[in-house]
């Protein structure tokens, strides 16, 4: 299997990280010698909350009709430090692959779109299923 990851990260404030630093952290993780959740909670912890700013509640919703090859799912949510990793946590605890994504943070709202597909490589079709998805991403944004 093969994956390609094109990222541009702009820092909120300060230079942006190490690229030797970040492959080093990438070779650690697929060796797993990284604790990604406990990396990402410390992350969270160090964010500075800006009080009295309104945040809407997390949506995920399953796009019908988007696409014939795989399901759709949408998620839109408040961004923070290691959103990305919760949401492809929950799809792999559904048995989902994720066959191409659309990642996008618009200000501090992130709008993220995975094209998913079952084991055997199809979209899912079965409401329960499509429900339990939906409730088990939400879950995880919470």
């Amino acid at each position: 299997m093969t994956a390609v990851l094109d990222f541009t990260a702009v820092p909120e404030f300060g230079t942006p990280p190490d690229p030797a630093a970040l492959e080093a952290d990438l070779r650690r993780m697929l060796a797993d010698r990284l604790d990604v959740a406990d990396r990402l909670e410390r992350r969270a912890r160090s964010i500075r909350v800006r009080p009295g700013a309104a945040v809407a509640p997390p949506r995920v919703m399953i796009v019908d009709d988007a696409s014939r090859t795989a399901t759709v799912v949408e998620v839109r949510a408040h961004d923070r430090p290691g959103l990305l990793w919760r949401i492809g946590q929950a799809l792999g605890a559904c048995g989902l692959q994720v066959r191409a994504a659309q990642v996008d943070t618009l200000g501090a709202e992130a709008v993220d779109v995975f094209y998913v597909v079952d084991a055997g490589g199809r979209p899912l079709d079965d409401p329960v299923a499509l429900a339990s998805v939906r409730s088990q991403v939400l879950a995880a944004l919470r």
